[in-house]
């Protein structure tokens, strides 16, 4: 049943100014977080090589820490130190709520004193799901 105000003007619309609005911001919000995601996995380095390694599934409670040629750790594509690595795995570790996962990028020519305080600040706050990144070599 129809109202006797449509009756007069016989047609409705709707406004689709807010919807295109938020779908503009929507937009915009994904293009910048996928940008960030891949930031962590552009710096280039010379990773160690396997025989076999597994595919990474992708997961939101991911930290990855790069370690750079020269010994220098970054996450999210900021050099840190070590208590800032270890405040870095603690919001992260409280955000996933003890779920985290931490992805080590390492230069292979990065001694393992270099790579022993950041296992060391994961078991500090609770991770036991650590990964390294590595380029499968396969024999080719």
């Amino acid at each position: 049943m129809k109202s006797p105000q449509l009756l007069s003007t016989g047609t409705t619309s709707i406004n689709m100014t807010p919807m295109i609005d938020v779908v503009f911001l929507l937009i915009i919000f994904f293009l910048v977080s996928s940008h960030l995601a891949k930031q962590e996995n552009a710096v280039r380095l010379d990773l160690p090589k396997a025989v076999s390694g597994l595919d990474e599934e992708s997961e939101s409670s991911l930290l990855v820490v790069n370690i750079l040629p020269d010994g220098a750790w970054q996450v999210g594509g900021r050099q840190v130190d070590e208590p800032l690595l270890e405040a870095a795995m603690a919001a992260k570790s409280k955000q996933a709520g003890n779920q985290m996962r931490l992805k080590i990028r390492t230069d292979r020519s990065v001694v393992y004193s270099r790579i022993e305080p950041v296992l060391k600040a994961a078991t500090a706050v609770g991770c036991g799901d650590i990964v390294f990144s590595v380029f499968e070599d396969r024999g080719r």
